[in-house]
């Protein structure tokens, strides 16, 4: 089975990373105790986080001027009158159009595919099991996504609280053919998480000089550097299989500063994970019933079908010309796809060089999911898992697909690649090998794997839609010093640094800077798009 679709959101991130981060943290202060040293700062006293990555790095002057230009031009509208055009009816656009009609502006949506939803595509596997192809979990710190569920009525799933009551392990680790424990894992990551305990005092201590030379570095080069602090062959592979998960990416192509920031302070033994993600709930349902509740609530203003190709600024309108050969005029746009949905589009509008050359070189990570049905959940077992696994097998990770539907016999597990693992995927035309070779491998440690199997598959394919590209943001070395300055950044409520040039509004996941490659992310962009587009309108009738 093949789904693809286009909007602007990303595939889920694993619950299994955030277990890493705890690990290393664990490892870190281990190590500070060992040596005699205090406990890391709180989090409120940190002094770097990944917002505070895109504000300095702006400010410094890493990526020049400021992103937005608001010069008044010759027209004034009242909401009513206004004409809003909204490019992809992903996560960010439904949430822009939504937010903008709360207000008294209709916006009309455009969407290249027969659905809305972008990357958050839900369907069912073995008579009625819940499964998503794409965007999956939600942050307990996810105001926006949170406030749509109960906007809706949208029940979400607590993973954690139906963890706790299963008597089995939580995660479970296999490399190079053995099984290996947390705590194992803690002692041999102490030296690794040191190191970069250590490089994060750094750009405590003087960002300007040190953060644009790791943002240089690749994850691999920082691993290379630092080979003497990975003594088991089996650490290395577990590193690389977190950054595939994360980020879509193989070391080689992602910046480390994305692994540095993967390790978040802590408050004396407590844990504070800062902007990464606790990823407790998941939507009962399938995250698609919140954009699909979303289009719901705009009716007559969302069509489907229609690709843009070409955006043009004359005398102080935009044109829109769609794939079907239908124009529309629009006194503001919002643009909320993934670049590689603007890659085919003529864009005849003022635009800094320096946002071209971002939306040329920036590629979503390489994520896909294979998802197998079973008859039984025969990993809820003391030999297997209640949330998730980390392997070697030819996939990263593996995890419970269905465990927001517990009183059900059968599951799913998804098998979730990233890197090239997603694009050798991507490239397989028949699935079933590549599943029953999954399964086998997964029996070995897990008795009950290839007996349990239902034969029924379904698989991701969002690094071959032209409109996605890819599964959610990674930025390769170089990318995050060097286009700060185009990230949308929020405090109090309000943005403080927006993506906009003229009337022309940009949106998705991909241009947060708080929350980059989570559904938050696309959330939160789009409402700040919308409150933007207000404030125009607002300013140009005063």
């Amino acid at each position: 089975m093949r789904f693809s679709n286009t909007g602007d959101l990303l595939m889920t991130h694993s619950t299994l990373f955030r277990r890493l981060v705890l690990i290393l943290q664990a490892a870190r202060r281990d190590h500070l105790k060992a040596n005699h040293l205090p406990d890391p700062i709180p989090a409120s006293q940190a002094g770097w986080s990944r917002r505070r990555f895109i504000k300095t790095s702006a400010a410094a002057g890493f990526a020049g001027a400021v992103s937005s230009s608001l010069a008044p031009p010759a027209w004034a509208k009242d909401r009513g009158d206004a004409r809003v055009a909204i490019i992809g009816a992903g996560i960010a656009g439904l949430n822009a159009a939504y937010r903008l009609k709360k207000a008294g502006v209709a916006a009309t949506v455009f969407e290249a595919h027969s659905r809305v939803g972008g990357r958050m595509l839900s369907a069912s596997l073995d008579d009625g099991l819940t499964i998503d192809l794409g965007a999956e979990l939600i942050n307990t710190n996810h105001p926006d996504m949170l406030g749509l569920a109960k906007d809706f009525g949208i029940k979400l799933f607590d993973k954690r609280q139906d963890a706790a009551r299963l008597p089995y392990p939580k995660e479970v680790y296999f490399f190079n053919g053995e099984r290996f424990s947390e705590a194992q894992l803690a002692d041999d990551l102490r030296a690794i998480a040191a190191q970069i305990h250590e490089d994060a005092g750094l750009l405590d201590q003087d960002w300007e000089t040190h953060a644009p030379l790791f943002d240089q570095w690749s994850v691999s080069d920082y691993l290379h550097r630092h080979a003497d602090k990975i003594g088991a062959p089996y650490v290395r592979s577990l590193l690389g299989n977190m950054l595939r998960t994360e980020f879509g990416a193989e070391t080689s192509q992602a910046s480390a500063l994305q692994l540095i920031d993967i390790l978040p302070v802590v408050d004396g033994q407590a844990v504070d994970l800062l902007s990464y993600s606790d990823e407790v709930y998941a939507v009962v349902g399938g995250s698609a019933r919140i954009t699909d509740a979303l289009a719901r609530a705009l009716p007559g203003q969302i069509h489907l079908r229609k690709a843009l190709r070409a955006l043009k600024l004359r005398n102080d309108e935009y044109h829109l010309t769609f794939s079907d050969g239908s124009r529309v005029e629009a006194d503001i746009v919002i643009i909320a796809t993934p670049f590689p949905a603007l890659r085919n589009v003529e864009l005849d509008a003022p635009l800094p060089a320096l946002f071209r050359r971002f939306v040329a070189e920036a590629n979503p990570g390489a994520n896909e999911k294979l998802i197998a049905g079973f008859k039984q959940r025969f990993w809820h077992s003391p030999a297997g898992f209640s949330l998730a696994a980390w392997t070697d097998f030819g996939y990263s990770e593996v995890w419970d697909e269905t465990q927001r539907q517990p009183h059900r016999r059968g599951g799913a597990l998804n098998f979730f690649l990233g890197g090239d693992q997603a694009r050798q995927l991507n490239n397989t035309g028949n699935i079933k090998p590549l599943a029953k070779q999954f399964i086998t491998d997964l029996d070995k440690f897990i008795p009950g794997a290839k007996a349990s199997a239902s034969g029924g598959l379904a698989k991701s394919a969002w690094g071959n839609n032209p409109y996605a590209g890819g599964g959610y943001a990674n930025f390769a070395p170089g990318q995050l010093s060097t286009f700060a300055e185009f990230f949308w950044v929020e405090g109090d409520g309000s943005a403080t640094q927006q993506v906009a040039f003229d009337k022309l509004i940009f949106a998705g996941e991909h241009l947060s800077d708080a929350n980059y490659g989570f559904m938050e992310g696309g959330a939160q962009t789009g409402r700040l798009a919308a409150a933007l587009a207000l404030d125009i309108l607002q300013n140009h009738r005063e």
